[in-house]
């Protein structure tokens, strides 16, 4: 199996929430954890944030990991739905992030070279290929 690329998990239990979730789930997995994220805020690039045409947009979100399963080897993040990964890889690796602790995901993204609006949407998995927790979003406009 082809190993998968690591996205950058950065560890801040500092920043309050500020935002409201996407959607309410908790996952149980296998064993006695169960698997959560929580989204709580963008802390950069706002959704309709206006770039330029083939801007590095390194997009990160405050989420929490609300379950009782520490996130470790395994984990990952997968686009789900948009217009494309915007030069990001469609699987990412999400590790480590114990339960109870809040984490900045931090995913590189390319704008395209065409104006208008684009939208991508990410799903986190456990190690047993579950998906669990709130879909987190990135929504740029690329201007002339």
């Amino acid at each position: 199996m082809e190993a998968l690329p690591t996205l950058t998990l950065i560890v801040d239990t500092q920043v309050p929430p500020t935002s409201e979730p996407v959607s309410e789930q908790a996952t149980q997995t296998p064993g006695s954890c169960s698997d959560s994220l929580k989204y709580l805020q963008d802390v950069n690039y706002p959704d309709g944030t206006a770039v330029t045409p083939r801007q590095i947009i390194q997009k990160q979100w405050l989420v929490k990991n609300d379950g009782s399963c520490d996130w470790g080897a395994g984990y990952h993040l997968k686009l789900l739905d948009g217009t494309a990964a915007l030069g990001a890889a469609s699987e990412l690796a999400l590790f480590p992030a114990r339960a109870g602790t809040q984490a900045t995901i931090s995913i590189d993204f390319t704008a395209p070279a065409e104006a208008g609006t684009y939208r991508t949407a990410w799903q986190a998995y456990n190690s047993g290929g579950i998906a669990f927790g709130e879909v987190i979003y990135m929504e740029v406009v690329v201007g002339q």
